[in-house]
């Protein structure tokens, strides 16, 4: 285990204030040069380290991070939009989020140049976007970048908690059906406190690799058993609405925007690679995990739709029949989300453990470190508990988290980056307020509907 102290983790800037409030930009003018929006001469190679990954070890944890339990919630989301309408939206959603992430990992690059540093977060992207732009905002760099910092920990404490829920829902479903066992959903998710526990006391992402590529490999299998279930019993396309409601769209939205739930790993991803550039060429890392993760979203909201129709339930494995071969594949799927629960875990802990490194003494990091991760654990799965529907709680936490790291934040970075280049021209001003258009209209709508279902339910 690496010494906490000496842990190779994000650098932020000199003018980190030591308190909320204590904000300290320099009145100083930037200067500013011209360059190409993708000027790829910004990526260059990193001394390897220990955490260092490859390409191919980069693309396992992108595409694991990306293939949740909102997979499985596809069916659901194609019933609310309709079954062509779901396919379309679906591809121009997901084009829409790579685009975006792709403006935050060359921003990265751009601020990381401009500041002298090699590693950055999301957060502190947009901190050094906010004061590199027009004085008016220059100083509030660090209010905006804890603004980031608390949609990443809802969005992805909240991933972890629909985790938990979904593990749940499948072991209750599995042993109720399949033998004498019969327990609670909530006795099973304490029960998946002994193994989530150990789990997350792995703090490398490269030692999480080798057990992200067999939960990849199992997953790619229990997918491709469930699709093939979706193929083997398709009903007429005429006999399903091809457009849904208007009104049913944000559900939609939201459940697609959880499905795509790898947004704020890309950073500590891209952060732990030794040849950045190999991450955001056009047949890189980024493009072709999210192209694959496409394919694959596509393929399982359509087909999945068109075999269960109306009966779909929150997640697709609760349809599945009631064969030995069918049922185990619960089991597969619950294996695969307990890989996938540490990489999302990982972001918020590397937010708190940087700071127990810059806080607290070298000797107390360790014990305060784990004891941070063992209790983000525990709060996870007790507020689980509390969650009656998984669909609902699914789109809620899509529409509001997911859509502001996805499709807010990053056209508010390209906005002030190209600033600091003195590249604003009015294509890119329309390109970015259409943009962010789309996201306040899907973050309120999604927001709200999904906000109204749940207080149904509560009062129901």
């Amino acid at each position: 285990m690496a010494n906490p102290a000496t842990r190779d983790g994000y650098q932020e800037f000199d003018n980190e204030p030591e308190l909320p409030g204590e904000v300290q930009v320099e009145n100083q003018q930037i200067p500013r040069r011209n360059t190409v929006s993708e000027d790829t001469s910004l990526f260059q190679d990193r001394q390897p380290t220990e955490n260092s990954l490859s390409p191919e070890q980069a693309f396992i944890h992108m595409v694991k991070a990306m293939l949740g339990t909102g997979l499985l919630s596809l069916p659901l989301a194609f019933k609310h939009s309709g079954l062509f309408l779901g396919l379309i939206l679906t591809v121009l959603i997901c084009l829409i989020c790579l685009y975006c992430m792709r403006q935050v990992v060359f921003a990265a690059h751009f601020v990381c140049n401009r500041n002298g540093r090699d590693l950055i977060d999301y957060a502190n992207i947009m901190r050094g976007a906010v004061e590199m732009g027009p004085p008016w905002i220059m100083r509030k760099g660090y209010f905006f970048k804890q603004l980031v910092n608390v949609n990443m920990f809802i969005s992805q404490l909240g991933f972890c908690c629909v985790y938990f829920v979904f593990m749940a829902d499948n072991l209750e479903d599995f042993f109720n059906n399949n033998t004498s066992i019969h327990l609670s959903k909530a006795v099973w998710m304490l029960l998946l406190l002994i193994p989530m526990l150990s789990i997350c006391s792995i703090r490398r992402l490269s030692i999480l690799a080798p057990f992200a590529m067999a939960a990849n490999v199992v997953y790619v299998v229990a997918v491709a058993v469930v699709l093939f279930f979706f193929l083997s019993d398709l009903r007429p396309i005429d006999s399903l609405p091809w457009f849904g409601k208007a009104t049913d769209l944000p559900l939609f939205f939201g459940t697609v925007m959880f499905a795509f739930e790898g947004v704020a790993v890309i950073m500590p991803i891209e952060n732990r690679m030794q040849s950045p550039h190999s991450f955001i060429a056009w047949n890189g890392v980024l493009n072709s995990s999210c192209l694959v993760v496409l394919a694959i979203f596509s393929v399982t909201g359509f087909y999945g739709y068109l075999s269960l129709g109306n009966d779909v339930k929150d997640t697709a494995t609760l349809n599945l029949p009631m064969t030995p071969f069918y049922q185990t594949i619960k089991l597969m799927f619950v294996a695969c989300i307990m890989i996938s629960y540490p990489l999302q875990f990982y972001v918020p802990m590397e937010r708190i453990e940087k700071w127990i490194t810059r806080k607290i003494s070298a000797d107390k990091q360790t014990f305060y470190i784990y004891f941070a991760r063992y209790t983000g654990v525990l709060l996870t799965c007790a507020i689980a508990e509390l969650i009656p529907h998984l669909a609902l709680f699914i789109s809620l936490i899509g529409a509001f988290s997911g859509a502001s790291m996805a499709l807010l934040f990053p056209p508010l970075i390209e906005l002030l980056t190209s600033y600091a280049k003195n590249e604003l021209t009015s294509g890119l001003w329309a390109k970015n307020i259409l943009l962010l258009g789309f996201a306040i209209v899907g973050f309120t709508t999604g927001t709200y509907s999904a906000l109204v279902e749940i207080a149904k339910t509560f009062s129901g």
